[in-house]
């Protein structure tokens, strides 16, 4: 009876119900203020993640040609990137069974996209460069700690949290371009926290500007043009910013992770059509848990 109860209330978890930051920071969204084209390109990503999901979700079993798939799908999706939206797309407009199906999930990664988002925009903004940037930084962070049920842990987990399930690489076998797309995004989020960690205005407006250009060569022509071998991490794309808070790169990076999971379930035939709303809640309930795939190599804090 006690499972049946705990099962009831994961499957009652309101898919719509986004999670609210309240108060916002001060800062909120001055990152896109400051660096338009870049915040527009964020803002079109959670459009990209979301519509690549939903139509895997709705073709479940049917792409017969996952090649012919990827380009009529990327045909939809660079128009848009190209043309970005100047606000967040709510997601449930966009891919409303995506949503239902991955409730716990979502929610996660909306707190996490909130954490993203406001450290960009203090570390955009900040005029004290050095400690006081930092404090400010580190109370985001406690804010997004303190919600328990919805932060995704801190703590660095092995590669083995994407890879080591029984449907884990089934999307970048079948769909390259989309992985490589996917991919590329986060890479983009990453370096813009290492363009805004350096020193002076002048090199962070030329890092970021440069973060743009490159992201645009990286899917010029997928899966060519990107050739990354694993998902990016903070620790290589953003080093300095990493050594300074490691905690949130490991964070940033379970996120990302997360997102591989999701693709995974998403098109692996050896999940069953009935099992994937709850291999989505058991792996978010990983994401949350410190202790699981915990890597030995972490940080000591």
């Amino acid at each position: 009876m006690k499972f049946l109860i705990v099962l009831l209330s994961l499957f009652s978890i309101d898919a719509a119900a986004a999670p609210v930051w309240l108060p916002k920071p001060p800062e909120a969204y001055k990152f896109g203020k400051k660096y338009p084209d870049a915040q527009r390109l964020l803002y079109a990503f959670d459009y990209g993640h979301a519509l690549v999901y939903e139509r895997l979700l709705h073709n479940r079993g049917k792409i017969e040609d996952p090649e012919a798939f990827e380009k009529e799908l990327l045909d939809k999706i660079l128009p848009i990137l190209k043309n970005p939206p100047n606000f967040k797309v709510d997601e449930d407009e966009i891919a409303p069974a995506y949503v239902y199906t991955f409730p716990l999930t979502v929610t996660a990664f909306d707190w996490s996209h909130m954490l993203h988002q406001y450290v960009l925009d203090v570390l955009a903004v900040s005029s004290d460069r050095g400690r006081g940037m930092e404090n400010r930084v580190n109370e985001i962070f406690t804010k997004y700690k303190a919600e328990r049920n919805l932060a995704i842990t801190d703590v660095c987990k092995t590669m083995l949290f994407m890879d080591g399930h029984y449907f884990s690489k089934a999307f970048r076998r079948n769909f390259p371009s989309f992985n490589l797309l996917i991919w590329s995004y986060h890479w983009f989020q990453i370096r813009l926290y290492e363009d805004l960690m350096k020193p002076t205005q002048k090199e962070r407006d030329a890092g970021v500007a440069k973060t743009v250009k490159d992201f645009w060569q990286l899917i010029s022509d997928l899966p060519d043009s990107a050739e990354f071998d694993m998902m990016p991490e903070t620790a290589k794309e953003a080093p300095t910013f990493a050594r300074k808070f490691p905690r949130i790169a490991s964070a940033f990076d379970n996120n990302h992770m997360l997102h591989d999971i999701v693709s995974d379930i998403l098109v692996s035939d050896k999940v069953a059509d009935p099992d994937i709303r709850m291999e989505g809640f058991r792996t978010a309930r990983m994401a949350f848990d410190p202790e699981a795939f915990r890597s030995n190599t972490c940080p000591s804090f």
